[in-house]
Order: structure tokens, then sequence, then C-alpha cells
């Protein structure tokens, strides 16, 4: 009996977790990300259960697995077929609808529902779904009032970027479900040490930002550091393989780092990419004039000949500027973080291969990002020219 219940609350946690993260995947999908792709990905890994919820939340209805099954597979070719046609990416939403349609399936898309159910979608709307934190949009607002707060009353504001190391070799080696758990494991830590005045929110993928009001860089220091030392010494157990996670941070400060929140953002998000470059696992306060190591602007010859040991050919790169641990490239398609890249690049006539792992991605204007890329290691002849190169 005991071990009846046991079964069935591994099996209600597992599909919990699945449930989640289909429900993050359709509330707050990444930015150039394939929804549909993402979820079949999904499949590919839970199998049936994965059907049976997807359908469940995008059609309010409740299906057997195999009809789930079915019903998915369907909407999968559906949408190939859809956007084949019409000659442009087509919305999940708009797939689903149509194939219903056709096949005389699904029922009525509205749904009423009552005021108090309507308030709370609307707080729910503040939330990741994943992690629990506020999500990205409830950040901006209060960094809005945070800001004008600290600054018409002259006091210190602390903005705490942090992100998970190596995320995506984690997702790759052991799913994404064990990744979703990584991402509930540092939400839970950050709103344990949190006081009530601060925000904590899940900004995007694995980035994480704790908004501190009245909090000054040392203050921010000693809890960025209680926090990275909390995650490091906790060991996950998924699926009985240990995970250990590591986190990188940056910190910034009004009015020490900058005059705005954006600025603000900014100056913190470059401590943290300053944090990769130095190894990972740390934490570092924003230094306006210092660079821990020298960087020169270039526009040196360079290609990326190997996204993730995939070949590739890309649109032209452009180099900005290059250091001994790291280079920031400009690129006219994005890059994800946690890619690990092959460097070509031509200095003083001398071709260095390089390999490297993107640390941070930017939109800068219109199909322009910039690329920050942390070298992996440089030994040898490259090493010799990099430093002899930048000296």
């Amino acid at each position: 009996m005991e071990q009846d219940m046991y079964r069935n609350f591994l099996k209600s946690d597992s599909e919990n977790t699945i449930k989640n993260t289909v429900l993050a995947s359709l509330t707050n999908p990444a930015p150039g990300d394939d929804l549909v792709e993402s979820l079949n990905l999904l499949v590919r890994q839970e199998g049936k259960t994965a059907c049976k919820i997807i359908l469940e939340l995008l059609i309010h209805r409740n299906f057997g697995h195999e009809e789930a099954v079915q019903y998915w597979q369907g909407i999968v070719d559906h949408h190939r077929v859809m956007s084949a046609s019409l000659g442009r990416p087509v919305s999940l939403s708009v797939t689903v609808c149509d194939y219903f349609s056709l096949h005389g399936k699904g029922g009525n898309f509205p749904k009423l529902i009552d005021v108090h159910e309507f308030e709370a979608m609307h707080i729910e709307r503040q939330f990741d779904f994943l992690t629990g934190l506020h999500n990205r949009q409830t950040l901006e607002n209060a960094l809005s009032q945070e800001f004008s707060r600290a600054e018409r009353y002259h006091r210190k504001l602390s903005v705490l970027f942090i992100d998970l190391d190596s995320f995506k070799e984690i997702n790759d080696r052991h799913g994404h479900l064990a990744g979703d758990k990584m991402l509930q494991h540092v939400g839970r830590i950050l709103i344990r040490n949190k006081r009530s005045v601060d925000i904590a929110a899940r900004f995007g993928g694995d980035e994480f930002v704790m908004l501190l009001p009245d909090t000054d860089k040392k203050e921010a220091l000693v809890l960025a550091e209680r926090i990275r030392t909390e995650i490091n010494k906790e060991i996950i157990v998924f699926e009985n393989r240990e995970v250990r996670l590591t986190v990188s941070g940056g910190i910034a400060t009004y009015p020490d780092d900058a005059l705005s929140g954006k600025g603000l953002f900014k100056c913190a998000d470059n401590a943290l990419y300053q944090a990769k470059h130095l190894g990972k696992n740390i934490v570092l306060l924003h230094e306006p004039e210092k660079r821990r190591s020298k960087r020169v602007d270039i526009m040196a010859p360079l290609t990326i000949t190997h996204i993730d040991a995939e070949p590739l050919n890309l649109p032209p790169i452009r180099s900005k500027n290059l250091g001994c641990n790291g280079i920031l490239l400009e690129s006219s398609v994005p890059i994800s973080r946690g890619s690990l890249l092959e460097l070509e690049i031509t200095l003083d006539d001398t071709k260095l291969t390089i390999q490297g792992e993107v640390v941070r991605m930017e939109k800068v204007g219109q199909e322009r990002f910039d690329i920050g890329v942390s070298f992996l290691m440089t030994q040898g002849t490259a090493d010799a020219t990099l430093r002899d190169y930048l000296q």
C-alpha cells in the first residue's frame, strides 16, 4: 500500500514538472524559439504523458494517452504543411484551431471565466510558472518604481545578475527536465535568501535578477556570495544521477555605477560577463574604469567553423574587441548563450584556431547582435600570439 502511494507521488511529481515546463513554454517562449519543436522535444523525452498534458492545456479537454499521441502528431504534421504552404512560420494556436476545425474536434476555444478567476490569472501573469519568481515584465516595472524612489530620496539601489554556469551542457547531458529542476532549485534559494522588499525574478532562460533597494555594493556582495555558496554546496539528484551546479554573478549599484535603471542593468550584466571570462563560479562588482585583462579593438578576419561540434556556414561575423580570455563579435544572427564555438582568426598573418563558449548575447540593432565569447583554452602558439598581439 505504501509503495503504491509512493509510486503515485513520484508520478504526480513528474507530471507537475512536465506541466510547469509546458506552461512556461506556452506563456513565455524565448525569442526566436520554435515552440512546436520545443514541445516536440519534450514529447520525445517524456512520451505519451507529455502529449496528454500539452493537448489538455491547449484546448481544455481530457484525452487518453493514445488519443493524445495521435492528435499531437497530427498537429505537428499540420504545422509543417501550413508553414510550407504560407511560406512563413505559423503560430501553434493557429495550427491547433485549423487542425481541429478540419477534423471536427476540439470544441469551443473561447472560455468564459468569472471575475475571481480573472483576478487570479492576472496575479499569475506576474510570476514565472517554472520557478515561482517574478517574471521579467514585473521586474522591469519594479525597477522603474524603485529607481524613482532611490533617486528621489537619495538612497542606494543594487542589481544582482545571476547566471547558471554551463547550463546548456546540463540540458544536453541530463535532459530538459533536469534543467528545469536546476532552475527551480535556484528559484527556491533566491526566495529563501531575499528580504520582503527585494524583488527576485527569472530574467529569461537561465538568467536571474535580484533588485535590492537600500542596499550598497558591499551588502549586495555579501548576499550574492551567500547565494552562490548555498547553490554550490548542494548536490541535486535527478533520476539517480548527481548534478552539481555553479553560478556566476554581477553587481551594480545606483548611484555609484549608473544614473538610470537601464544603465544599472547594463553595468550588472557587464560585471557578469567579466565573471564568466574569469572562469565562472564567482561574483564581481562592476568596475567602471578597470579591466581585469587588456582588450583591444580589432577588425581582424574571423570565421566560425563549428557550433557545438556541428560544421556550419554563417553570414559574415565582425570582431569588435579581443582579449587573452575572450572576444566580442558582432553577428547578423543570434547565437545562443552556452553554445561552444570553434573560431578561426588571423592576427599578424598568423591564423589561429580557438575554442570558446558564448557567455553573452545582446541585440544591439536591427539584425545585429553582440556575441561575447569566453575562450575555453589557449596554449602554445595561440596563447603566445594573443599575448604578443595585445602587448
